[in-house]
């Protein structure tokens, strides 16, 4: 975990009948580690972890871990607004169960507590755990940013290893990669290519749900310092990219992963289904992104492991079509 890089998977979490569908839940894991993506994340904001209770949450990460090999890295979302509270969570779930790789925390929500606060909340939290621990900074959730001058404070802590930024701030995200030692992952898909070109580490990225062969390659392409070839192949991602993000994740990725088949686009309250017209474009641009051949990269740099998808892994799935 602490060489934590390259493309993460922030699993979704199939619904169906109301209840998590296991079976397709691990359908999904296998897809992904065999596309050759570098770790995945349950129970995080794109796998609806609101609407989950905590017993489902603990099935859901032994579930994933029972079809990946020991030591493929797996991280698990916590979120919760009063410190104890969380700390208690992570404390249930390495008592009664295989603990996650690392997990993947937020700042308190709705609260909006000073930086002070969010530093005095994560101290906490690593003393409830020896595992390593990712901060995810999403103020469009949270309300607070996590400043760089509470990372500094905090930068006494070993257990946390990194940040899952989705801050759109890039002169920040630049900043930290100058001056700490923490592991950079982008949150935000339409910057992902300016984010690894200036040295980010990796990406925990939804929309690499669609096409993961083709985010590992691009990642690959910009660590060989392909720059031409990786923003072909970004602009080619784009339109889908921001359809993904159109309407409230996961909606529209749900919606994606319905058309080609591989979860039913079922959601629990408060979260909805995609509208009928953002589904006629999302179809459009699918067709043309399954259809996009793998670029050829570095033998060092396989897109695929060698017991999974290969270059015609796009024929796997249906077309997609209204």
């Amino acid at each position: 975990m602490k060489q934590m890089q390259g493309i993460w998977i922030p699993l979704v979490t199939p619904i169906h009948g109301n209840e998590v569908d296991i079976p397709a839940l691990q359908k999904l894991t296998r897809h992904y580690f065999s596309a050759g993506v570098s770790g995945l994340v349950v129970c995080g904001s794109t796998g609806e972890a609101s609407m989950l209770s905590e017993g489902e949450k603990a099935q859901i990460l032994a579930a994933v871990q029972d079809v990946v090999p020991v030591g493929f890295p797996v991280m698990m979302g916590i979120g919760g607004s009063y410190t104890q509270r969380v700390a208690e969570k992570l404390t249930r779930l390495e008592k009664f169960g295989t603990p996650a790789s690392a997990y993947l925390i937020s700042a308190p929500a709705y609260v909006r507590p000073s930086q002070e606060g969010i530093a005095l909340h994560f101290r906490a939290l690593c003393t409830a755990t020896e595992q390593p621990i990712v901060l995810y900074n999403i103020p469009t959730r949270t309300g607070v940013h996590i400043e760089t001058s509470t990372l500094n404070e905090l930068r006494d802590c070993p257990q946390i290893i990194g940040i899952k930024d989705c801050s759109g701030r890039l002169q920040q995200a630049a900043r930290i990669l100058r001056t700490s030692p923490l592991r950079l992952m982008c949150g935000d898909d339409h910057l992902l290519i300016d984010f690894l070109s200036i040295g980010g580490h990796g990406a925990i990225s939804a929309a690499a749900h669609i096409r993961p062969d083709l985010f590992c390659a691009l990642y690959a392409m910009i660590r060989q310092g392909e720059t031409a070839r990786s923003l072909v192949l970004f602009q080619q991602l784009f339109p889908l990219i921001r359809l993904l993000h159109c309407e409230p994740n996961p909606a529209p990725l749900k919606a994606a992963l319905s058309l080609l088949g591989m979860v039913k686009e079922e959601f629990r309250l408060p979260m909805t289904a995609m509208s009928a017209s953002g589904k006629q474009y999302l179809a459009r641009e699918l067709e043309k992104v399954m259809q996009i051949p793998v670029p050829q990269v570095s033998a060092t740099n396989p897109v695929a492991r060698e017991t999974g998808a290969t270059s015609e892994s796009r024929l796997l799935f249906p077309s997609c079509v209204v």
